[in-house]
């Protein structure tokens, strides 16, 4: 454990996202947005406990791993080295939300080129080292089945439709076929 660091319970893919970004123990000193709002949460004086209750209740069951993330010495000092339990659950929240758009991202870009969701996951999965036992293929498609919304082949497409106007242009252009032609082509609803 660092000299000045605190932990904090996540799921298993949040602590897989931040170690991949920040290093282990966690440092985000250097990402002035997250860690300013990592120090507020440590703050003593304005920690949110509003929904602390409610959270204890369920035990904040989800997180089954603990991320060990580096602050200051400075900030130890000053603003202490815990965060209530309402603090834990919204950082979670928003890690999660940066994870799972970088997720979304991949995937839905591999499903673009047609691949199927499956194949996408698992590259995903595969390429940026998120195993099985740290963020599972079921979770990730179910995931993807409600917040997804991408057309199969769809960047095949746009290229596709893309070369064929370069094609027309430059055929237009050398006489090969008419001025007309193209611009019914660029007109037309496909």
């Amino acid at each position: 454990m660092s000299k000045f660091s605190i932990k904090i319970p996540c799921k298993p893919y949040v602590k897989r996202f931040l170690e991949l970004n920040y290093g282990s123990p966690v440092d985000f000193t250097k990402d002035k947005t997250l860690y300013s709002d990592f120090r507020r949460k440590m703050n003593k004086k304005t920690q949110c406990r509003r929904y602390d209750k409610r959270y204890d209740s369920l035990k904040l069951t989800r997180y089954s791993e603990e991320v060990e993330v580096k602050i200051t010495k400075d900030d130890f000092y000053r603003f202490g080295w815990e965060l209530s339990t309402t603090d834990i659950v919204d950082f979670n929240r928003s890690i999660e939300a940066r994870a799972k758009l970088f997720m979304y991202v991949i995937v839905s870009s591999r499903m673009s080129f047609g691949m199927s969701q499956i194949d996408s996951i698992l590259y995903f999965q595969r390429k940026f080292d998120f195993p099985e036992e740290v963020w599972s293929t079921d979770s990730i498609n179910k995931d993807c089945q409600r917040n997804l919304t991408i057309q199969k082949n769809e960047v095949l497409d746009n290229i596709s439709e893309l070369i064929d106007k370069i094609c027309l242009a430059k055929l237009s252009h050398t006489g090969t076929i008419s001025q007309y032609y193209k611009k019914q082509y660029e007109t037309a609803v496909i």
